[in-house]
């Protein structure tokens, strides 16, 4: 900490992008340093600071000051960026849905572990979505104070049912159970059905999660057999399948 000299106001959107590049740049380090899950995030924290802290108020064009709280939401949003471009190998992140994001930072952040709720709000924020519309509808449940988010397994077949998927989670988690019970040709429907089959973004999402589980990983064993079916998935949907023409019907 240093004390500041002179008191001084900047504007957010003039401050922004040295605040950017400085996260950035430290990010690299630690990311090349091997830090990684919640204390990746908290790292940049400090950075973020060197810059914000030397000015006495900090405001926007229309002179409402930018608060602590705003301006940490603003650096936890920037590292999330960082994270999930580096965990999908530079990707297009305009392609994958919020969910999903929040998703894979998930994963990637605390696996399987419960997480009180105040962190995972804030993880969520930075993914871009309100945790409190999705817990106990989908892959996200509350017990008490604490938030998990789960895989294929523990979710069941339940949402199966209806065959309409909210984001790309659900499909591959979809796909995952699908490919479990040895079911090739409805996972070739359901790709189809969804235009995922031929969607890059979606089998990026599916090998990132697959690389950021831990080895022994229920969920990466079922990606990894999954993954490698895709061209089987491909040539079933082209109709080649030994040599015979086969036509699918939507399920409803």
């Amino acid at each position: 900490c240093r004390k500041r000299k002179k008191k001084e106001t900047a504007y957010f959107n003039e401050i922004r992008p040295l605040v950017e590049e400085r996260i950035n740049n430290k990010l690299d380090q630690f990311w090349n340093e091997g830090i990684d899950g919640s204390d990746f995030f908290i790292s940049a924290i400090g950075p973020a600071l060197e810059v914000f802290g030397r000015y006495e108020r900090v405001e926007t064009y229309a002179g409402e000051e930018v608060k602590a709280n705003d301006f940490l939401e603003f650096v936890r949003k920037t590292v999330s960026d960082y994270t999930l471009s580096k965990i999908l190998k530079n990707g297009h992140l305009g392609g994958i849905d919020a969910e999903t994001r929040f998703y894979i930072l998930w994963r990637w952040t605390y696996n399987g572990a419960k997480v009180i709720f105040d962190d995972a709000r804030k993880l969520a924020n930075a993914a871009g979505i309100e945790l409190g519309e999705f817990w106990n509808n989908g892959f996200v449940k509350k017990d008490k104070e604490y938030i998990k988010v789960l895989g294929p397994k523990e979710r069941g077949t339940k949402f199966l049912e209806k065959w309409q998927f909210e984001n790309m989670v659900d499909i591959l988690h979809a796909c995952l159970i699908l490919w479990e019970k040895n079911q090739r040709q409805k996972i070739t429907v359901l790709l189809t059905d969804t235009g995922q089959l031929s969607n890059n973004a979606f089998w990026q999402v599916a090998q990132a999660i697959s690389e950021v589980l831990p080895p022994g990983d229920k969920e990466k064993q079922m990606l990894q057999g999954f993954l490698y079916g895709r061209k089987s998935y491909q040539k079933v949907a082209n109709g080649v399948n030994n040599g015979e023409q086969l036509t699918f019907l939507s399920q409803t």
